[in-house]
């Protein structure tokens, strides 16, 4: 559960990408459905951007071997972002380097959480 006080972690991820890129987690406070990059941007400036290290997986040849994740309860307990407050909508999503795509970068699906006390 996505909490500004709970201790308990709520891990939001990424599966199947392509490995061994680094991306980012960028999230914003209202939705949106616009045109970015080949994919669909699912939310609206202004963003925040959380730098992700290397996704991981197999060395070697480009596969999806690649996985992301952050504890969003983290960030909502750090006060870093003084908008992320009880009862706001947070809508969140990976971008990632994938020289294969349409604009040289991959998308994940995106998620929408309420942030609870």
């Amino acid at each position: 559960t996505p909490s500004l006080t709970s201790v308990a972690p709520f891990t939001i991820s990424a599966t199947q990408l392509i490995n061994q890129r680094n991306g980012l987690l960028f999230y914003g406070l209202a939705p949106a459905s616009s045109a970015f990059y080949g994919g669909t941007k699912c939310a609206a400036s202004p963003l925040t951007r959380i730098v992700m290290p290397s996704s991981g997986g197999n060395t070697g040849a480009d596969d999806c071997s690649g996985t992301f994740a952050f504890d969003f309860n983290t960030r909502l307990r750090s006060g870093l972002d003084p908008a992320l407050s009880i009862g706001v909508d947070v809508y969140a999503q990976f971008w990632y380097r994938d020289s294969a795509s349409l604009g040289g970068v991959g998308m994940s699906n995106a998620l929408q959480f309420r942030a609870c006390p």
